[in-house]
């Protein structure tokens, strides 16, 4: 080896060595960004809020599920499902949330009228709570054991409400099938828990569609206690080579 092959080898390395250093210390800042920017908040009244809520304008959308963003307004406001609810009650030790849709509240009928589908989302349906289903512009009288709805009913059409297990699924299908312009069926929210992540004095978030956890030191996948080495064993390697 020449000496100018030695003086480019060394010159190399330690470029090599700074360029890594470098990108280490980027990528500390962005995810300590990241964790600062998830750090639970209000609107100014309420319950503070944080994952699976983002509030926009105040918090990054990465701080939340994609599509469970809060806006603050006369009301605090959750836009999810392609819906906009008001925010009643949240408990993140339970973690459940009361909501009532935004164009039943301002309704004076008070009529749910769409559907609500969580299969797109990770949220379950409460083990303490049972689908109600609504029945819209049935032409046939409706059965008993049913909630009339008289707001959204006339002399020739009928609207009614009832819970599954008073209905016999006979008459369940004729009135969904035959008599009946639409259903809808209204479930109760179960938060995500994060309690693993929050635990390690972390802040859950979403990055590229999965969940993550954001600590003070960068995004771990569960929680602040996992995932750290693989960092620090990378470091090192470059270090002895």
């Amino acid at each position: 080896m020449n000496l100018q092959s030695f003086i480019c080898g060394a010159s190399c390395r330690r470029l090599v060595l700074i360029v890594v250093f470098a990108r280490l210390v980027y990528q500390a800042v962005a995810e300590d960004a990241q964790y600062e920017a998830c750090v639970p908040l209000n609107c100014g009244y309420g319950a503070n809020i944080s994952y699976p809520f983002w509030i926009s304008g105040k918090q990054e959308s990465y701080c939340g599920y994609p599509n469970f963003q809060i806006t603050s307004k006369i009301h605090t406001l959750a836009y999810f499902l392609g819906h906009e609810f008001i925010i009643k009650e949240i408990s993140y030790t339970n973690h459940s949330i009361l909501l009532v849709d935004a164009l039943v509240y301002h309704d004076t009928c008070g009529a749910p009228p769409r559907n609500i589908n969580l299969e797109s989302t990770p949220l379950i349906l409460s083990s303490t709570n049972a689908d109600f289903f609504f029945y819209y512009n049935c032409t046939s009288p409706p059965p008993d054991f049913t909630y009339l709805v008289d707001c959204a009913s006339n002399s020739t059409h009928h609207s009614f409400a009832y819970f599954p297990e008073e209905v016999s699924q006979e008459i369940y299908l004729y009135y969904a099938v035959s008599t009946c312009d639409y259903a809808i069926s209204v479930p109760v929210y179960t938060a995500f828990n994060c309690s693993d992540c929050e635990g390690s004095e972390g802040w859950c978030g979403f990055e590229n569609d999965d969940f993550v956890c954001f600590c003070q030191d960068g995004p771990h996948p569960q929680s602040c206690n996992d995932g750290k080495w693989m960092g620090e064993f990378f470091f090192l390697f470059l270090l002895l080579d």
